[in-house]
This record gives structure tokens, sequence and C-alpha cells, in this order.
């Protein structure tokens, strides 16, 4: 993809990087595959460190770390973040590993703690750092990026870039590579979309409407802001008739992966889900998508 081809030759060469682009352009891809490259896999300890805002998201690079790394041998790679227990991270943190994925905060406990060391770190990601910023994690990234060897390589990946953000590469990267990725149009021309003004109060009973009067509906994934939402949601539709299961970050994941069979077999019609739990989804029989919410962002 286009970052791909822009970022893995300055980061091959040791270059820090700057990027500009969205969720869902093969950022993951463009900083874990050449940093792969230069990664001595003989080394138990953290060589590369890629912090994330939230745990779905740490999850999800930490899994695609594994499935490039599928032919280095001995390789280990740890998701670090908040909701899990800290008995079993450090477990394994004591076993060693040479990629961290984690949350700013959890990473800066394990680093007080004394249980990550990052003195051997050769390279530092931080992924959606406007993201970080909006939910108040850019102080603590910055306090980790002054906890890790000066020598290190850094790339900053961000949809926008805010001036805080901006202040944050000028002070941690050097003379960093700029790397700015155009997100084509944001839907695809075979989708109709249409949109209905409603006051707050109203919303449930215009989204009881809109199910009841689509004639060609077969299933839909409705998506909503926050986790709570998930199930208050599910709870109200299913109250009104209709077969309906929330799916969140805080469920398990074969928990998660049974309500996407379910709704690819047709046991289920609706889904109500937060974006980031959604991601990656692909079921055919989906014909509508609702946004009860209007989302943080247009992609």
């Amino acid at each position: 993809s286009p970052i791909q081809a822009a970022c893995i030759p300055h980061l091959l060469a040791g270059s820090d990087l700057l990027g500009e682009a969205q969720t869902g352009t093969g950022k993951t891809a463009a900083f874990a595959l050449p940093l792969l490259e230069r990664l001595d896999a003989g080394n138990r300890q953290p060589q590369i460190l890629v912090l994330t805002p939230t745990r779905e998201l740490a999850i999800q690079v930490a899994e695609a770390f594994q499935r490039y790394a599928k032919y280095l041998r001995d390789f280990h790679v740890l998701p670090l973040y908040g909701g899990q227990s800290m008995i079993v991270q450090l477990r394994q943190l004591q076993r060693g590993a040479q990629v961290i994925v984690g949350t700013p905060g959890r990473v800066m406990d394990h680093l007080e703690r004394g249980s990550l060391k990052l003195d051997g770190l050769q390279a530092l990601v931080l992924d959606e750092a406007d993201e970080m910023l909006r939910m108040g994690f850019i102080d603590d990234v910055e306090w980790i990026l002054d906890h890790t060897p000066a020598t290190r390589q850094t790339a900053l990946f961000s949809a926008t870039m805010p001036e805080p953000i901006r202040r944050v590469a000028r002070k941690h990267l050097r003379d960093p590579q700029e790397v700015k990725i155009k997100a084509a149009t944001t839907t695809v021309a075979t989708i109709r979309q249409r949109y209905w003004p409603v006051r707050g109060v109203h919303k449930l009973d215009a989204l009881t409407r809109i199910l009841e009067v689509e004639e060609e509906f077969d299933a839909a994934i409705i998506f909503v802001r926050t986790k709570t939402a998930t199930t208050e949601l599910a709870d109200k539709l299913e109250a009104r008739g209709y077969s309906v299961a929330a799916l969140n970050g805080d469920m398990n994941q074969a928990l998660r992966e049974r309500v996407i069979e379910q709704l690819k077999s047709g046991s289920l019609d609706i889904v109500v889900a937060t974006d980031v739990a959604a991601r990656g989804i692909d079921v055919a029989r989906v014909s509508h998508v609702i946004n009860y919410d209007i989302p943080y962002d247009t992609e």
C-alpha cells in the first residue's frame, strides 16, 4: 500500500519517521516489517516497543507482529494493557519478549516496577498518537519516551497532526523523514448514504422506525461510541423483539468470535458495536450500517 512503499525504506535505513496516515491504510505492516527485519531474534530482551491508545489496538498490532514473524525462530511478542492480570504479565515479561505492544498506562506501571527493562530498546513506535492525545495519555507517552535509550529509532503515526503532537515529534524525533498519505474517498461508491436529524431523546424511536420500514433489511451493524452503550442499546432492541448482540472490547475473543459467527449464520440479525471492536469484520449479509452515534472521525 502507499504508506508501506513510503515508510519501509526509511525505517530499514534506521531513520526516524513522522507519518500522517489514517487507520486501515496498512500502517501496521509499514512499521512492523522493517523493524522485524532488523531484530536480533537470538536476544530475548525487548528491542521494539509499540504504544497504542487502546487495548483492542494493542492486541491487533501484537497479532500482526505474530503473523509477520511466523518464520522467525524463538520470536515472542507481548501485549501489555490494563484490565489484564498483572501476575500473568509479570510471568511473561520474565520469560522475555523481543516486541512489546502496550497502552501507555500499563507500560508505565511496568517501567516503574522495574519489570520492563528497555536498556536494549532499538525502536519505538507511537501508533495513533492523536488518539492518545484525545484520551489524555500524552503526558504518559512523554514520560515513557524520557525513560528509553536516546539512541533508539522512533516512528510516530497520527491521522491528524495537532500542535501537541508536533511538539512531541520536535522534542523526541531526530531529523525525521515525513510521510503523508492522503486518504482516498472515505466511502465506497456502491453505498447509499442517508442521514436523519433527530433529537437525542428520540433516537431510539427513530432507530426502531428505520428498522421497521427498511424493506431490504437482512442484517445490520449499529455503531455507538462507548462500550456501555453497546449493551444498553442491544438490551433495548432485544426488548423490541430483535435478535441482537453487543460487540465490544470488554468481551473476550471467543465471545466476540461467536457473535460474528452467529451474524454470519443468521441466528443474529443485529450487532451493536464500537468501531474499534468491529474492525475488520467481513459478513456478506450485512445490508445496513447505522451510526447511532456520530463517529469520532470520518474514516
